[in-house]
């Protein structure tokens, strides 16, 4: 097969393939990876893949239709740059939804909140313990916040938080291993039956995972899960405080 043999629609569709098969591979390891099981949803990484997918998988083999021409003398040029803009829009798309990037998964008071790459204080990683340092690349780090013992900063934060800046879940030197915490979050658990009761549209999801969960009813509960793009609800043993996994229902 040469570039002669090939006319502006054959040219097009051989472009959407290979785009379509990079794409769907890119989409996959990012899913596999950087969003794991419901924070895709919960993160808005829908509406960040539609972007790229458009931007990457359309865009490129729609310009190659319009400027496809085997008589052309510059057509291994023009191809040439439409990859590179393709590739570098590519990376751009990845950049993105890397920094989007759910990392911590922190348990606050009585709720649970996901904070992205992006969301994380810089300056408050820097004089945090080891373990909160590093931002994961492999799917959010469950982890407890603690209110600071200086007054005043708890105060600052407040203050901070009620304007719609950085709050305890921001702040990587205030983070606790979970295990220091999940007693409290056994505590804080509401029944599932009350979600259920709340969101009647979504009991089916609800008694599902009860059912697979393989213990009864009354020995698990909820608690809120705030993210970027949609709540959910964090199920966890009453008694230990474990995580057991995340239903995708609004929590409120």
């Amino acid at each position: 097969m040469t570039l002669a043999s090939l006319n502006r629609w054959n040219a097009s569709g051989l472009h959407l393939a290979i785009s379509a098969v990079i794409g769907v591979g890119v989409v996959a390891l990012m899913l596999a990876l950087w969003y794991p099981q419901h924070y895709f949803a919960a993160m808005g990484g829908d509406t960040l893949i539609l972007l790229l997918i458009g931007v990457d998988v359309v865009i490129g083999p729609l310009i190659t239709l319009i400027v496809y021409d085997p008589k052309k003398k510059s057509l291994r040029f023009d191809l040439a740059v439409i990859a590179l803009l393709q590739l570098a829009a590519l990376a751009y798309g990845c950049s993105v939804m890397l920094n989007a990037r759910p990392v911590f998964n922190v348990f606050v008071v009585d709720r649970f909140e996901v904070i992205a790459a992006n969301a994380v204080d810089e300056e408050s990683r820097e004089k945090a313990a080891p373990p909160f340092r590093s931002l994961s690349l492999t799917g959010p780090k469950l982890v407890g916040a603690k209110e600071p013992s200086d007054p005043k900063r708890m105060s600052d934060i407040v203050i901070s938080a009620v304007g719609g800046g950085l709050d305890l879940a921001n702040l990587p030197d205030l983070f606790v291993p979970y295990e220091e915490v999940k007693a409290s979050a056994g505590r804080a658990a509401k029944p599932l039956a009350e979600l259920a009761k709340r969101q009647p549209q979504d009991a089916s999801i609800i008694r599902s995972f009860i059912s697979e969960s393989g213990r009864p009813e009354d020995a698990i509960g909820y608690l809120p899960m705030k993210a970027r793009n949609k709540d959910m609800a964090v199920v966890v043993d009453k008694k230990t405080g474990d995580v057991l996994g995340i239903v995708p229902v609004n929590p409120w």
